[in-house]
């Protein structure tokens, strides 16, 4: 995970795209129509591919800021319907990034020109994401938790929000008594510790919820809105059930403005680094991926990484494996389900080449799908088959969590609860010889092993 970036020059001038053009781009019937007469070739299906980074990291920004809109009318009027508000949006704000994911794989596989860092911006989508969506995030670093179903490893009853000047973590003091987003970005892993995350999706997140306190029952986290009070008038300051000096609230509010602030800028450097424009700068993330020959190979890659040794090993199987709610990615929210289900559309969307907007339209243009589907339209169809059905299982954990049983219910649940998650991820493990064995041969590419971990998914003794 490394610090936030400083964009170059060059990649400043981007930032002066409006967020109607961030909207629209890629967007409209007339450029879809026109993207979808183009020859179907390797270059033309990269080309399409850099659009749908663009439209879904553009897609992601505009919702974050949409979720920042949210979060300071709560600050500013602290108030159960205004929390409810923020939340909501927060998990409409996820939905495109979380598809944004089956792009982050491009290190994997050394699909990134070493040095593209050289002028500032980021080294590729893997080392940039971790300042965006690291997990897991120990909480207790953050702001209080309760001891009693905490499962982290930082002990310390100091945390950054109860520490008015300075904390030491592993031995380091650290002067946290300015809650910007650059000390924030700097506390990243502080101790050496991977859990210790303090930027990004899930610290805005905790910060909303609070911690999940109910293992494998019913319920996200709590937090109530008296942990916002930073005016007396409103009511006593707390944290939890604790009566809090009303500095602590105040720096809460402080700590959630810097995150989200800190995640605006980290997606509008990532839509820089996608736009159109960016394709004509040398150095960039899009101009790298166009220019480099390889985008093919890549987007199976990315999708096999994804979809296997992220998803379904990563996500979904270790949790089974260790009955764990800390191995749930959405775990303060209580909304795994709908980060997985959208981790898998974004695998789709890598093959077929489409991406639904905030907005409603369709982006869409040359696909790997039409490539395969050119050489070999019986193996085309067989991949759609195989995509269709993890949507149909991933949408069957989507309705449990709809009828009341979420995820972190099946990981502790019976075990047709448990298969109802080892055979989605059952259904993406099983993406592999499509892809290797044909998609890979019938296109020329040397496709890369995806690690489907260690929890076999035919067998639930083996899966805890």
């Amino acid at each position: 995970m490394m610090p936030t970036h400083k964009l170059s020059s060059l990649k400043a001038a981007l930032t002066t795209l409006s967020a109607a053009a961030l909207l629209t781009a890629c967007a409209s019937t007339e450029n879809d129509t026109q993207t979808s007469q183009q020859e179907i070739t390797p270059a033309t299906v990269a080309e399409h591919y850099a659009n749908l980074a663009y439209a879904e990291y553009s897609d992601s920004l505009t919702s974050a800021k949409h979720l920042q809109t949210r979060i300071e009318t709560f600050l500013n009027n602290p108030t159960p319907q205004n929390l409810k508000a923020a939340k909501t949006v927060y998990r409409q704000a996820r939905v495109p990034y979380q598809q944004s994911e089956a792009f982050r794989f491009d290190l994997e596989n050394g699909h990134v020109t070493p040095g593209l860092d050289a002028d500032g911006g980021p080294a590729s989508i893997d080392d940039w994401e971790g300042q965006v969506n690291a997990w897991p995030l120990d909480e207790a670093l953050i702001d209080y938790v309760d001891a009693s179903s905490y499962q982290g490893e930082y002990n310390a009853p100091a945390n950054i929000i109860n520490s008015f000047s300075t904390l030491t973590v592993g031995g380091e003091q650290l002067d946290v008594s300015n809650l910007t987003p650059e000390l924030l970005a700097s506390l990243n892993e502080v101790g050496g510790a991977e859990a210790n995350v303090t930027t990004g999706i899930h610290a805005i997140e905790f910060l909303l919820w609070g911690q999940d306190t109910n293992g494998t029952n019913p319920g996200a986290g709590k937090r109530p809105v008296s942990d916002y009070y930073t005016q007396a008038s409103r009511g006593t300051c707390t944290s939890g059930p604790v009566k809090s000096d009303p500095k602590i609230c105040q720096r809460r509010a402080e700590y959630l403005r810097a995150v989200t602030s800190l995640l605006i800028s980290d997606l509008s450097e990532m839509a820089n680094e996608w736009s159109p424009e960016a394709g004509e700068i040398k150095g960039t993330l899009r101009h790298d991926f166009l220019t480099r020959g390889d985008g093919v190979q890549r987007v199976l890659d990315s999708m096999g990484d994804m979809a296997i040794g992220e998803l379904a090993s990563e996500r979904m199987k270790v949790a089974i494996l260790f009955g764990s709610t800390e191995d749930e990615h959405d775990c303060f929210s209580d909304a795994t389900h709908i980060a997985i289900y959208n981790n898998a559309q974004g695998v789709i969307n890598a093959y077929t080449g489409t991406y639904t907007r905030l907005d409603g339209s369709i982006v869409q243009g040359p696909s790997l799908s039409d490539l395969v589907r050119e050489k070999d339209s019986e193996l085309d169809a067989q991949v759609r088959q195989q995509l269709d059905q993890i949507q149909q299982r991933m949408q069957a954990i989507v309705d449990s969590a709809n009828s009341g049983k979420a995820f972190d219910q099946l990981v502790g649940g019976s075990k047709e609860d448990k298969m109802l998650v080892l055979s989605a991820a059952e259904a993406l493990v099983n993406l592999e010889e499509p892809l290797s064995d044909g998609v890979g041969k019938v296109l020329a590419v040397q496709v890369a092993e995806f690690d489907a971990g260690t929890c076999p998914t035919d067998s639930l003794a083996d899966c805890g």
